[in-house]
């Protein structure tokens, strides 16, 4: 058991910083590298630690670790499950892309998935509009919607189908402001569906439907190997949070 701990440990490790080094720091790289420590040094000293937790308050702590280990395994197994398959009719009225970082005036490979994604959906169905979401986060240039503008028109798609959405700073904000553009240029109901990324997929949903955007469908974006334990330990965070605060 020691060893697989290690084992674990150290490949969580690499991969977060692995990370660091790739990508802006986030919550989720800090946490993936922590937990790769936490592992390590359980494994390490393993026999250590069986020996103080036979019994006791030691017991009740080692039992509330793994409790909490297990339930985010499941948590990001019900995460995953739910971004897996996608449920867009591809006769919706209107798709909201959101943003994510960027570099300098380039979309990143997570947002690039998501806009790949609309690309597609606009050749299945080219009257839908296009609303591309996100505000200019620290660091960046230009507003994320900008940033999207600029890569879906380079695929293509018609500049008389996007809309850009520049004030949001958050997944709320995102449906939020869109709903808003929307509903200027709808004077009836109609169906949007959400792309993001799979693992974003449940709260950009849960989000839509609590700013009031009715039906809505989904489409999910991939990411890169080495981001999946980072991006699904975040987002368990911040489902979480919505959970209890929202």
């Amino acid at each position: 058991m020691a060893i697989i701990l290690i084992l674990a440990g150290i490949v969580i490790f690499l991969n977060g910083a692995f990370m660091c080094v790739l990508a802006n720091m986030t919550f989720g790289i800090v946490l993936t590298v922590l937990l790769g420590l936490f592992l390590i040094c359980w494994g390490v000293f393993y026999k250590k630690i069986a020996m103080i937790t036979q019994k006791g308050v030691g017991k009740a702590i080692k039992i509330t670790v793994i409790s909490l280990l297990c339930a985010e395994l499941a948590f990001m197994g019900f995460i995953a499950g739910y971004g897996r398959t996608d449920t867009a009719t591809y006769d919706e009225d209107c798709v909201i892309v959101l943003g994510a970082g960027i570099r300098g005036e380039w979309v990143t490979y997570p947002l690039k998935t998501r806009l790949d994604r609309a690309v597609e959906y606009s050749k299945k169905n080219p009257d839908a509009v296009i609303v591309v979401t996100g505000g200019q986060g620290n660091g960046e240039v230009v507003t994320e919607a900008y940033a999207m503008e600029k890569y879906l028109l380079s695929q293509g798609v018609p500049r008389n189908k996007i809309i850009k959405e520049e004030k949001a700073t958050s997944t709320r904000e995102n449906m939020r402001f869109s709903k808003k553009i929307l509903d200027g240029v709808f004077e009836r109901d109609y169906k949007t569906v959400i792309i993001t990324n799979k693992f974003h997929t449940y709260r950009g949903v849960t989000y839509a439907r609590m700013e009031g955007l009715g039906e809505v469908t989904h489409l999910g974006g991939g990411i890169k190997w080495y981001n999946i334990i980072p991006s699904y330990i975040r987002e368990s965070l911040a489902i979480l949070r919505l959970w209890v605060f929202e």
